[in-house]
């Protein structure tokens, strides 16, 4: 799914003509892009990567090939430094849902427009039935009180079991996805797409153009 993902990237790079285009990954890491960028086909259409993180350090740079990716450790629903339409794509891949509240949500949705002149987005499906990091079924539908109960106790996906109360209960809720009507309110410029397994919606990418 991902190389699918990396499609539109592509797609949205090949539309572009001009002087290399620079990227804004918000939320990504240096890894991300060690692993995928093969899966571009970007010949030389790419100047620079940009990487926006709190878990990142500034100051890390990665170069493959022609093309340079830094680190830049910073709040991705809080990138006042970063200028109206800087970058020409704004990428960003399953972080939406972990930004916290869907007020915060709101507050990363504006700054990922905001940055550039154009977006993608990818974003688990609340809806779908098996939940993607603790891979429980219909998960976010479940009282905070027994997710976190359950995360004490047992292994669920990819998250170790979490013996302290606090922590768990942190866990559960620190993770919030979106169904497609919220997207859609957070998102009005963009075009969603669907990722489909066994006829559900598993996830969901948007596409979205700033500027005229």
């Amino acid at each position: 799914m991902r190389k699918r993902r990396m499609r539109f990237l592509d797609d949205v790079i090949s539309a572009s003509n001009g002087k290399p285009l620079s990227i804004a990954d918000l939320g990504g890491t240096l890894s991300f892009w060690e692993m995928n960028l093969e899966h571009l086909a970007e010949e030389g259409r790419i100047g620079k990567i940009d990487v926006f993180n709190l878990e990142s350090s500034s100051g890390r740079v990665l170069r493959i090939g022609d093309v340079e990716i830094r680190e830049f450790n910073a709040d991705v629903t809080d990138l006042l430094e970063i200028g109206k339409t800087e970058y020409d794509i704004a990428f960003s891949n399953s972080v939406i849902e972990h930004v916290g509240n869907l007020h915060s949500q709101s507050l990363f949705a504006k700054e990922i427009r905001r940055i550039s002149r154009r977006y993608i987005m990818q974003t688990p499906n609340r809806r779908f039935p098996i939940e993607p990091h603790f891979y429980v079924p219909f998960f976010p539908y479940i009282p905070l009180g027994i997710r976190s109960w359950l995360h004490q106790r047992f292994k669920l996906g990819w998250l170790m079991a979490e013996s302290d109360p606090l922590q768990a209960r942190i866990d559960c809720d620190q993770i919030r996805l979106l169904t497609r009507r919220e997207l859609e309110l957070l998102f009005d410029d963009a075009q969603i797409h669907v990722e489909w397994i066994c006829g559900f919606a598993k996830s969901y990418i948007l596409v979205g153009e700033t500027t005229a």
